[in-house]
């Protein structure tokens, strides 16, 4: 008889170990972090949004879903270790309402540091429409991204470089043809603030056919000046701005840096556009208007930047 019943439990522990880890209810929780509060015994007694938890033998965590309204599926974590126990990956995915996957993000880790970390865009009938993949050096720093779209064909690159104290000290942004084929890219160059002192867009062929030059004030850091090639107009262009933003004034030049207009602008003490005075080529006053549409300083140029 005693034999028996110790084959009994034996049979009994043997299938409590098969059954794949042990399965907690809780009330809050941060599926990035693997961080869960308020703990329910019973799963049949929560009223609203729940995580349902599962652990391994160890005791970590290996897949956490997040459910709304008893019933829902939204979000859904998986994770897998190394034999030491530190986390080596961590899969999460983001449903439509009612229906499949929408987004998946992944992060890849090696000794408790992100090494790269990819995301995936999905329609309803399971197509992938962009994907992103970011690699990471071992100061956590990103040095390439990539963006891939309709048929897993590349859209762009970007690639990333550091000085040595870890600030970063220029980017490189690629676009390409459906082709696979360098279509463009723009080099953005930073100085020690991290600030973007240049934006040169170029051809394949290294030609440039724009750029944009930036400085700032010595002491209250915003930027005061910038210098640019109008690509489709094919002029020089250079303007300057108050703290506020504001645009002070404005001269284009052509190709051989001769005058072509200049514009100034002035605002009362609200700051506020007052006036506009515009001089011809020869320097010579040609106009003063109402000014009453504000001019402001315009965001970076390069497409897709951070």
């Amino acid at each position: 008889m005693i034999i028996r019943l110790s084959s009994l439990i034996i049979i009994v522990l043997l299938i409590g170990g098969c059954s794949g880890g042990k399965i907690s209810y809780y009330e809050k929780g941060d599926l990035h972090t693997r961080q869960f509060l308020d703990h329910v015994k019973e799963r049949n007694s929560i009223r609203g949004d729940y995580f349902e938890v599962k652990r391994n033998d160890k005791g970590q965590v290996v897949t956490a879903k997040y459910y709304a309204s008893r019933k829902n599926l939204i979000e859904k974590s998986s994770y897998t270790y190394t034999r030491k126990g530190q986390l080596l990956r961590h899969q999460l995915i983001e449903y439509f309402q009612n229906g499949p996957p929408r987004i998946s993000k992944e992060w890849s880790y090696e000794k408790g540091q992100v090494t790269k970390r990819e995301e995936k865009w999905f329609t309803r009938s399971h197509s992938m429409e962009k994907k992103l993949t970011i690699h990471y050096d071992a100061n956590q720093k990103a040095y390439l991204e990539e963006t891939w779209g309709l048929g897993h064909k590349i859209e762009s690159s970007t690639e990333y470089h550091y000085d040595y104290f870890n600030r970063l000290d220029k980017s490189r942004r690629n676009f390409f043809l459906p082709s696979g084929e360098l279509r463009d890219y723009w080099l953005t160059i930073y100085n020690d603030e991290v600030q973007i002192i240049n934006e040169d867009h170029y051809l394949p062929d290294n030609s440039l056919i724009a750029f944009y030059r930036y400085s700032y004030h010595p002491v209250k850091s915003y930027r005061e000046h910038e210098e640019i090639l109008d690509e489709n107009r094919g002029v020089f262009i250079s303007r300057k701005y108050d703290e506020y933003g504001l645009l002070l004034s404005e001269v284009e030049q052509d190709r051989n840096l001769e005058l072509i207009k200049k514009t100034i602008y002035e605002y009362n003490d609200k700051h506020q556009p007052k006036l506009v005075h515009i001089y011809n080529k020869n320097g010579k006053l040609v106009k003063t208007s109402m000014y009453k549409r504000t001019r402001l300083l315009e965001s970076f140029r390069t497409p897709g930047l951070r």
